[in-house]
């Protein structure tokens, strides 16, 4: 049955044009509903073009902007810690350094008082675990007092949290406290491993806790490209598009990127949302903040791919004509998005083999 169908509607669309013919007899096209017939006469046919509808592998791509940015956590910015003055600098802009690298020495007052707090916490946890050990001895050979030994593990309890606290005191500084001593100077360290990218120490300085950065440390050996994606692109973004990155400081040159992470919120006021592009930097031709041109690639799949000249635009979507017969066309509505200048891809309404007007569809259309 599913083979005779299509007989049947190329039938009915023939009876149709023959039997709808308005009232002058002779008209060269003949309209009934979405059914177009023509008489082989009419100088219309030499000015449609026909196309057979092929499938074919197709990669969509569009463009848009980016900036380019430091990968989070890989940026480090390094003030000081504590009010003081700056004794030394240990390094200098495009050093490499480690996590643990000393960046400059500071006298502090204040840095002082934290490793005498802690030193005192500590002999202060030390005679309170010892006495707290006496007292359980006491009470387990029954000769203690249980309100002794209660009092005991009372005041264990707030020397541990004391001692604690000062030891955080010093993690945070990314100081080991085995490794300090009393009236040592600070050495202030990079918490992460990179590049000195800024650096603004000066020898002699007195400088206050809440002072800018004194050094920028930061991982350049890849980097972000944060992409601007207008909401009629959203869709057409997947996460194994290929992607180029292209700057004006290097024209004509090709970056690679990939998708990190495609983000969820749309911007109200741009109407678009963040894509962020992971590319490899270690030739430092991205510079963090610098501007860049991204094209997103998807993986081919078979699509159906028309002539933009076979598109006719009506008032609530897009046509085109298809041939039922000769001289006998149907205009069919279908869905689009862009290919190309010259080209566009068909989501629905089309399928392979099909034959289309792929010109002159305008002399097919009811006036």
């Amino acid at each position: 049955m599913n083979k005779i169908f299509p007989f049947v509607g190329v039938c009915i669309i023939l009876a149709s044009c023959k039997h709808n013919k308005p009232a002058n007899e002779s008209a060269d096209i003949q309209y009934k509903g979405d059914t177009i017939c023509i008489s082989g006469h009419s100088v219309v046919n030499s000015k449609i073009k026909l196309d057979t509808v092929t499938a074919q592998n197709y990669s969509a791509e569009f463009n848009t902007t980016g900036t380019v940015k430091v990968i989070a956590g890989q940026m480090a910015e390094i003030a000081p810690p504590f009010d003081g003055r700056i004794g030394k600098s240990f390094v200098r802009p495009g050093q490499k350094v480690d996590a643990g690298t000393p960046l400059f020495e500071l006298h502090s007052s204040d840095f002082f008082e934290a490793t005498k707090s802690y030193f005192q916490t500590l002999q202060t946890m030390k005679m309170k675990t010892l006495n707290l050990q006496r007292r359980r001895d006491l009470v387990k050979n029954g000769v203690g007092v249980a309100k002794e030994l209660e009092e005991a593990e009372t005041d264990y309890e707030v020397a541990l949290k004391d001692y604690e606290n000062a030891t955080a005191m010093l993690k945070m500084l990314n100081l080991n406290p085995d490794d300090i001593s009393m009236g040592q100077t600070l050495n202030v360290v990079s918490p992460i491993a990179g590049e000195v990218v800024h650096t603004n120490i000066v020898i002699g300085q007195y400088v206050k806790s809440d002072a800018a950065p004194l050094a920028v440390v930061a991982e350049l050996n890849k980097v972000w490209v944060a992409a601007q994606v207008k909401e009629k692109y959203i869709g057409a973004v997947n996460a194994d598009d290929r992607v180029e990155i292209h700057t004006d400081a290097n024209p004509g040159q090709v970056i690679a990127g990939h998708i990190f992470h495609i983000s969820e919120l749309l911007d109200e006021e741009t109407r678009s949302i963040q894509v962020l592009v992971a590319c490899d930097n270690k030739d430092r031709k991205l510079k963090p903040g610098m501007f860049a041109g991204v094209r997103f690639i998807s993986r081919p799949q078979v699509s159906i791919i028309v002539p933009s000249t076979a598109l006719l635009q009506t008032e609530e979507d897009a046509c085109v004509f298809v041939r039922a017969g000769e001289g006998q066309y149907v205009k069919r509505r279908v869905k689009t998005a862009t290919a190309n200048a010259s080209e566009s891809l068909i989501t629905e309404g089309l399928q392979a083999s099909e034959v289309i007007v792929s010109e002159g569809g305008i002399y097919l259309m009811e006036h």
